[in-house]
């Protein structure tokens, strides 16, 4: 009885350890994964509306500034226009990032938006740059 009872309280503490550990390492990840960017850069993701949109949806920059952005697409492939300063990532399939660079030389709001068709809700796929 009492080797049984051993047995079935490791069971639970390994499925324990199992639901409790998986979550937690993998939000470790990730967070880990967005601050090791490069130095400077800005870690921009890319997600179709349904799914929430971009994150950050709001990005402030000052006026001068060289600006890094790391755009990562999650779900499928996206891509990224800033019209205003001539930027255009182009498309960047799934689970792959790319980095695009400018510096920004006037003052006010700017939409970004995603350049490639991913969802039935693409043109809502919308954020600002805020140059200060």
């Amino acid at each position: 009885m009492t080797t049984v009872k051993r047995v079935e309280r490791i069971a639970v503490a390994v499925v324990l350890a199992i639901l409790v550990g998986v979550p937690g390492l993998v939000f470790s990840y990730q967070a880990l994964r967005a601050r090791n960017g490069q130095r400077g850069e800005i870690l921009v993701v890319a997600r179709t509306v349904e799914r929430g949109g971009w994150r950050p949806a709001r990005i402030v920059v000052r006026r001068g500034q060289t600006v890094k952005l790391r755009i990562l697409a999650e779900d499928v492939t996206h891509g990224f226009q800033l019209l205003h300063f001539g930027v255009n990532a182009g498309a960047i399939k799934t689970g792959t990032t790319r980095v695009v660079e400018f510096t920004p030389d006037r003052v006010g709001d700017f939409p970004f938006y995603c350049s490639v068709r991913c969802s039935p809700l693409h043109m809502a796929l919308m954020g600002t740059l805020v140059v200060e």
